[in-house]
């Protein structure tokens, strides 16, 4: 759509590798290995569609030990 500059960089799903103080954060390009630094606001969520009759579990509460004192 846009040339030099004003062209997008990125599109589609990217993974999130690092997250940095201040907002920025470090996404990678799964298709082709490229990694780049981008403003988190500009970040949307990429949702799979969820299924709801997949097969839960229950989770159960851990059990805590206090470690004795020398």
């Amino acid at each position: 759509m846009f040339l030099g500059k004003l062209r997008s960089r990125w599109t589609g799903p990217f993974i999130v590798k690092v997250v940095y103080p201040y907002g920025a954060v470090e996404i990678e390009n799964p298709a082709t290995g490229q990694s780049f630094k981008v403003n988190g606001q500009r970040l949307k969520p990429f949702l799979e569609h969820f299924d709801q009759q997949e097969s839960s579990e229950n989770l159960v509460d851990p059990l805590y030990q206090v470690a004795p004192s020398e």
